[in-house]
Protein backbone atom coordinates (compact mmCIF):
# COMPACT_ATOMS: atom_id res chain seq x y z
CA UNK A 1 0.00 0.00 0.00
CA UNK A 2 1.33 3.28 -0.90
CA UNK A 3 1.86 5.95 1.84
CA UNK A 4 -0.73 8.28 0.30
CA UNK A 5 -3.26 5.09 0.25
CA UNK A 6 -2.51 4.07 3.95
CA UNK A 7 -2.93 8.01 5.08
CA UNK A 8 -6.28 7.98 3.52
CA UNK A 9 -6.94 4.42 5.41
CA UNK A 10 -6.53 6.08 8.73
CA UNK A 11 -7.94 8.71 8.17
CA UNK A 12 -11.32 7.23 7.05
CA UNK A 13 -10.91 4.30 10.12
CA UNK A 14 -10.29 7.45 12.13
CA UNK A 15 -13.44 9.56 11.24
CA UNK A 16 -15.48 6.02 11.28
CA UNK A 17 -14.20 5.63 15.58
CA UNK A 18 -14.31 9.22 16.29
CA UNK A 19 -18.14 9.23 14.97
CA UNK A 20 -18.70 6.20 16.94
CA UNK A 21 -17.63 7.23 19.99
CA UNK A 22 -19.37 10.69 19.76
CA UNK A 23 -22.46 9.06 19.27
CA UNK A 24 -22.56 7.24 22.79
CA UNK A 25 -23.42 4.00 21.15
CA UNK A 26 -20.60 2.31 21.67
CA UNK A 27 -20.23 -0.98 22.87
CA UNK A 28 -17.81 -2.41 25.86
CA UNK A 29 -16.56 -4.61 23.02
CA UNK A 30 -16.12 -1.55 20.35
CA UNK A 31 -14.57 0.62 22.88
CA UNK A 32 -11.95 -2.12 23.47
CA UNK A 33 -11.67 -2.64 19.96
CA UNK A 34 -11.10 1.03 19.13
CA UNK A 35 -8.32 0.83 22.01
CA UNK A 36 -6.47 -2.07 19.84
CA UNK A 37 -6.88 -0.06 16.70
CA UNK A 38 -5.60 3.44 18.21
CA UNK A 39 -2.54 1.53 19.79
CA UNK A 40 -1.38 -0.65 16.84
CA UNK A 41 0.02 2.48 15.13
CA UNK A 42 1.10 5.33 16.63
CA UNK A 43 0.14 7.17 13.11
CA UNK A 44 -3.52 6.66 14.17
CA UNK A 45 -3.09 7.95 17.77
CA UNK A 46 -1.95 11.03 16.22
CA UNK A 47 -4.49 11.72 13.96
CA UNK A 48 -7.41 10.40 15.65
CA UNK A 49 -6.18 12.97 19.27
CA UNK A 50 -5.94 15.83 16.36
CA UNK A 51 -9.67 15.14 14.83
CA UNK A 52 -10.76 14.89 18.33
CA UNK A 53 -9.35 18.12 19.44
CA UNK A 54 -10.81 20.00 16.02
CA UNK A 55 -13.83 18.34 16.98
CA UNK A 56 -14.17 19.51 20.56
CA UNK A 57 -15.23 22.81 19.35
CA UNK A 58 -18.43 21.72 17.62
CA UNK A 59 -21.62 20.68 19.14
CA UNK A 60 -22.09 16.44 19.33
CA UNK A 61 -26.00 16.62 19.61
CA UNK A 62 -26.66 16.32 16.24
CA UNK A 63 -23.98 12.69 16.12
CA UNK A 64 -26.26 11.32 19.74
CA UNK A 65 -29.46 11.96 17.72
CA UNK A 66 -28.62 9.63 14.66
CA UNK A 67 -29.53 5.90 15.05
CA UNK A 68 -26.44 3.86 15.40
CA UNK A 69 -26.91 1.74 12.21
CA UNK A 70 -27.80 5.05 10.28
CA UNK A 71 -24.34 7.08 11.51
CA UNK A 72 -22.14 3.66 10.35
CA UNK A 73 -23.94 3.21 7.17
CA UNK A 74 -23.72 6.80 6.45
CA UNK A 75 -20.16 7.16 7.28
CA UNK A 76 -18.98 4.02 5.03
CA UNK A 77 -20.21 6.01 1.91
CA UNK A 78 -16.61 7.54 0.74
CA UNK A 79 -18.83 10.70 0.14
CA UNK A 80 -20.25 10.49 3.43
CA UNK A 81 -17.08 10.60 5.71
CA UNK A 82 -16.13 12.99 3.61
CA UNK A 83 -18.86 15.39 4.59
CA UNK A 84 -18.57 14.25 8.21
CA UNK A 85 -14.75 15.12 7.75
CA UNK A 86 -15.56 18.60 6.50
CA UNK A 87 -18.42 19.46 8.49
CA UNK A 88 -17.25 18.48 11.85
CA UNK A 89 -13.74 18.15 11.97
CA UNK A 90 -12.45 20.87 9.70
CA UNK A 91 -9.95 18.26 8.35
CA UNK A 92 -8.68 20.77 5.52
CA UNK A 93 -6.69 21.92 7.95
CA UNK A 94 -5.32 18.75 9.44
CA UNK A 95 -4.66 17.16 5.72
CA UNK A 96 -3.40 20.03 3.66
CA UNK A 97 -0.13 19.24 3.35
CA UNK A 98 -0.51 15.21 2.84
CA UNK A 99 -0.81 13.93 -0.36
CA UNK A 100 -4.28 12.11 0.75
CA UNK A 101 -6.04 15.76 0.08
CA UNK A 102 -4.19 16.22 -3.10
CA UNK A 103 -5.11 12.43 -4.31
CA UNK A 104 -8.95 12.83 -3.30
CA UNK A 105 -9.47 16.72 -4.27
CA UNK A 106 -11.27 15.86 -7.30
CA UNK A 107 -13.92 13.90 -5.47
CA UNK A 108 -16.15 16.61 -4.12
CA UNK A 109 -19.64 15.85 -5.72
CA UNK A 110 -19.85 18.07 -8.67
CA UNK A 111 -22.15 18.17 -12.21
CA UNK A 112 -22.58 14.97 -13.97
CA UNK A 113 -21.15 12.86 -11.05
CA UNK A 114 -21.92 8.95 -10.25
CA UNK A 115 -20.83 7.47 -7.28
CA UNK A 116 -21.63 4.63 -5.37
CA UNK A 117 -21.60 3.42 -1.41
CA UNK A 118 -20.14 0.17 0.33
CA UNK A 119 -21.72 -2.93 -1.30
CA UNK A 120 -23.77 -0.95 -4.11
CA UNK A 121 -23.50 -1.88 -7.68
CA UNK A 122 -25.39 1.08 -10.12
CA UNK A 123 -25.83 0.40 -13.71
CA UNK A 124 -27.04 3.15 -16.03
CA UNK A 125 -27.56 4.17 -19.08
CA UNK A 126 -25.23 7.05 -20.51
CA UNK A 127 -26.39 10.07 -22.88
CA UNK A 128 -24.70 8.46 -25.80
CA UNK A 129 -26.42 5.27 -25.04
CA UNK A 130 -23.30 3.41 -23.84
CA UNK A 131 -24.15 1.23 -20.66
CA UNK A 132 -22.19 1.77 -17.62
CA UNK A 133 -21.83 -0.81 -14.71
CA UNK A 134 -19.95 0.92 -11.50
CA UNK A 135 -18.54 -1.25 -8.76
CA UNK A 136 -19.38 -0.05 -4.69
CA UNK A 137 -17.08 2.53 -3.67
CA UNK A 138 -17.00 4.47 -7.40
CA UNK A 139 -16.82 7.69 -9.17
CA UNK A 140 -17.07 8.97 -12.23
CA UNK A 141 -17.65 12.38 -13.82
CA UNK A 142 -19.83 11.86 -17.53
CA UNK A 143 -19.17 14.37 -19.85
CA UNK A 144 -21.19 13.26 -23.12
CA UNK A 145 -22.40 16.09 -25.56
CA UNK A 146 -22.12 16.67 -29.27
CA UNK A 147 -18.59 17.19 -29.31
CA UNK A 148 -17.10 14.44 -26.74
CA UNK A 149 -17.54 11.15 -25.10
CA UNK A 150 -15.63 11.13 -21.63
CA UNK A 151 -16.00 9.59 -18.58
CA UNK A 152 -13.14 10.28 -15.74
CA UNK A 153 -13.18 7.35 -13.49
CA UNK A 154 -11.91 9.02 -10.01
CA UNK A 155 -11.92 6.06 -7.69
CA UNK A 156 -12.95 2.51 -7.85
CA UNK A 157 -13.77 0.43 -10.80
CA UNK A 158 -16.56 0.07 -13.73
CA UNK A 159 -17.51 -1.85 -16.74
CA UNK A 160 -18.81 0.21 -19.95
CA UNK A 161 -20.53 -1.01 -23.17
CA UNK A 162 -19.55 1.67 -25.32
CA UNK A 163 -22.22 2.87 -28.04
CA UNK A 164 -20.32 2.47 -31.65
CA UNK A 165 -20.27 6.01 -33.06
CA UNK A 166 -17.60 6.28 -35.69
CA UNK A 167 -17.00 10.55 -35.03
CA UNK A 168 -16.81 10.46 -31.86
CA UNK A 169 -14.11 7.92 -29.74
CA UNK A 170 -15.01 7.05 -26.16
CA UNK A 171 -12.36 8.47 -23.82
CA UNK A 172 -11.53 7.09 -20.57
CA UNK A 173 -10.08 9.15 -18.19
CA UNK A 174 -7.63 8.58 -14.85
CA UNK A 175 -4.92 10.27 -13.22
CA UNK A 176 -2.45 7.87 -14.85
CA UNK A 177 -3.77 8.78 -18.61
CA UNK A 178 -6.59 7.72 -20.71
CA UNK A 179 -8.02 5.02 -22.87
CA UNK A 180 -9.45 5.46 -26.24
CA UNK A 181 -12.14 2.95 -27.43
CA UNK A 182 -14.78 3.38 -30.63
CA UNK A 183 -17.01 0.79 -29.28
CA UNK A 184 -17.96 -2.50 -27.48
CA UNK A 185 -16.96 -3.68 -23.74
CA UNK A 186 -14.25 -2.36 -21.52
CA UNK A 187 -13.18 -2.91 -17.44
CA UNK A 188 -11.17 -0.04 -16.11
CA UNK A 189 -10.16 -0.05 -12.53
CA UNK A 190 -8.08 2.90 -10.63
CA UNK A 191 -6.45 2.24 -7.34
CA UNK A 192 -3.15 3.48 -5.81
CA UNK A 193 -1.50 5.22 -8.50
CA UNK A 194 -2.34 2.33 -10.92
CA UNK A 195 -4.70 2.14 -13.53
CA UNK A 196 -6.04 -1.18 -15.38
CA UNK A 197 -7.91 -1.81 -18.70
CA UNK A 198 -9.24 -4.57 -19.80
CA UNK A 199 -10.24 -4.97 -23.67
CA UNK A 200 -13.15 -7.30 -23.23
CA UNK A 201 -14.36 -7.59 -27.21
CA UNK A 202 -12.64 -5.02 -29.18
CA UNK A 203 -9.19 -3.08 -29.32
CA UNK A 204 -8.50 0.24 -27.22
CA UNK A 205 -5.01 2.54 -27.49
CA UNK A 206 -3.92 3.58 -23.55
CA UNK A 207 -1.57 7.04 -23.66
CA UNK A 208 -0.41 7.42 -20.52
CA UNK A 209 0.12 11.24 -18.47
CA UNK A 210 3.35 10.88 -20.23
CA UNK A 211 2.29 10.24 -23.97
CA UNK A 212 3.46 6.75 -24.22
CA UNK A 213 1.27 4.90 -26.42
CA UNK A 214 -0.25 1.50 -26.46
CA UNK A 215 -2.50 -0.63 -28.11
CA UNK A 216 -4.54 -3.22 -26.75
CA UNK A 217 -6.37 -6.31 -28.86
CA UNK A 218 -9.42 -7.79 -27.89
CA UNK A 219 -9.06 -10.42 -24.99
CA UNK A 220 -5.77 -8.09 -23.41
CA UNK A 221 -5.07 -6.21 -20.60
CA UNK A 222 -2.71 -4.23 -18.84
CA UNK A 223 -2.29 -1.82 -15.88
CA UNK A 224 -0.78 1.53 -16.47
CA UNK A 225 1.27 4.58 -14.54
CA UNK A 226 1.52 7.88 -15.16
CA UNK A 227 4.92 6.87 -16.65
CA UNK A 228 4.79 3.53 -17.86
CA UNK A 229 2.42 0.46 -19.34
CA UNK A 230 3.24 -2.77 -17.64
CA UNK A 231 3.53 -6.04 -19.95
CA UNK A 232 0.25 -7.44 -21.82
CA UNK A 233 -1.72 -9.94 -20.39
CA UNK A 234 -4.46 -12.47 -21.24
CA UNK A 235 -7.94 -11.47 -19.99
CA UNK A 236 -8.52 -13.02 -16.50
CA UNK A 237 -11.59 -15.16 -17.19
CA UNK A 238 -13.56 -14.11 -13.65
CA UNK A 239 -12.34 -9.99 -14.73
CA UNK A 240 -16.30 -9.72 -15.04
CA UNK A 241 -17.48 -11.85 -12.24
CA UNK A 242 -18.08 -8.56 -9.81
CA UNK A 243 -20.90 -7.42 -12.14
CA UNK A 244 -23.03 -10.75 -10.92
CA UNK A 245 -22.37 -10.03 -7.29
CA UNK A 246 -19.75 -12.72 -7.32
CA UNK A 247 -16.11 -12.99 -6.16
CA UNK A 248 -14.10 -15.76 -8.41
CA UNK A 249 -10.53 -15.95 -7.25
CA UNK A 250 -7.73 -18.72 -8.80
CA UNK A 251 -4.79 -18.90 -6.42
CA UNK A 252 -5.01 -15.48 -5.30
CA UNK A 253 -3.94 -14.47 -1.62
CA UNK A 254 -6.05 -13.88 0.75
CA UNK A 255 -5.05 -10.36 1.35
CA UNK A 256 -6.52 -9.50 -2.06
CA UNK A 257 -9.86 -11.28 -1.50
CA UNK A 258 -9.87 -8.73 1.86
CA UNK A 259 -8.95 -6.20 -0.41
CA UNK A 260 -12.01 -6.65 -2.49
CA UNK A 261 -14.48 -7.40 0.82
CA UNK A 262 -13.73 -4.13 2.11
CA UNK A 263 -15.81 -2.44 -0.95
CA UNK A 264 -18.42 -4.47 0.05
CA UNK A 265 -18.56 -4.72 3.85
CA UNK A 266 -19.21 -1.88 5.93
CA UNK A 267 -16.84 -0.94 8.67
CA UNK A 268 -13.43 -1.98 8.82
CA UNK A 269 -11.92 -5.62 8.12
CA UNK A 270 -8.51 -6.42 9.83
CA UNK A 271 -5.92 -9.06 8.51
CA UNK A 272 -3.03 -10.25 9.81
CA UNK A 273 0.03 -9.94 7.72
CA UNK A 274 0.45 -14.21 8.10
CA UNK A 275 -2.91 -14.60 7.07
CA UNK A 276 -2.96 -12.54 4.23
CA UNK A 277 -0.13 -14.31 2.62
CA UNK A 278 -2.68 -17.61 2.38
CA UNK A 279 -3.51 -18.91 -1.13
CA UNK A 280 -7.02 -19.77 -2.32
CA UNK A 281 -9.47 -20.63 -4.79
CA UNK A 282 -13.44 -20.58 -5.31
CA UNK A 283 -16.38 -18.35 -5.83
CA UNK A 284 -17.74 -16.35 -3.37
CA UNK A 285 -20.66 -14.28 -3.08
CA UNK A 286 -20.06 -10.63 -2.64
CA UNK A 287 -23.59 -9.05 -1.39
CA UNK A 288 -23.33 -11.56 1.53
CA UNK A 289 -19.91 -11.13 3.21
CA UNK A 290 -21.19 -12.57 6.19
CA UNK A 291 -21.28 -15.58 4.01
CA UNK A 292 -18.43 -15.04 2.20
CA UNK A 293 -16.00 -14.88 5.53
CA UNK A 294 -17.82 -18.10 7.09
CA UNK A 295 -16.80 -20.31 3.64
CA UNK A 296 -13.34 -18.31 4.55
CA UNK A 297 -13.01 -19.73 7.74
CA UNK A 298 -14.20 -23.34 6.76
CA UNK A 299 -11.71 -23.52 3.92
CA UNK A 300 -8.55 -21.97 5.34
CA UNK A 301 -6.47 -22.10 8.91
CA UNK A 302 -8.07 -18.95 9.85
CA UNK A 303 -9.91 -17.57 12.83
CA UNK A 304 -12.66 -14.59 12.40
CA UNK A 305 -13.14 -13.07 15.22
CA UNK A 306 -16.75 -10.13 15.11
CA UNK A 307 -15.45 -7.42 18.02
CA UNK A 308 -19.00 -6.16 16.58
CA UNK A 309 -21.10 -5.90 13.33
CA UNK A 310 -18.75 -3.44 11.93
CA UNK A 311 -14.81 -4.47 12.88
CA UNK A 312 -13.98 -8.14 11.85
CA UNK A 313 -10.38 -9.53 12.50
CA UNK A 314 -8.92 -12.27 10.37
CA UNK A 315 -5.66 -14.68 11.95
CA UNK A 316 -4.14 -17.52 11.43
CA UNK A 317 -5.94 -20.13 13.59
Amino acid sequence: MSRCAAEAQIIDEAAQWLALLQSGAASAQEQLAFTRWRDGDPRRAEVFQRMNASLSTFSHDDLRRLPRDNLLQSLNAPSGRRRFLRNSLGVLGLVAGSGWLLRNSAMWPSSGTLRTATGERLTTTLADGSALTLAPRSQVLAQIDGHQRLLQLRAGQLLLEVATDRARPFVLVTAEGQVQAWGHRLLMRERAGQTQITALTAEAQIITANGSRQVLRAGQQASFSANRIDDLQAVDATATAWTQGLLEVRDRSLGEVVETLRDYRPGIIRISPEAARLRLSGIFPLDDTSRTLHLLSKSLPVRIRYHSAYWVSIELA
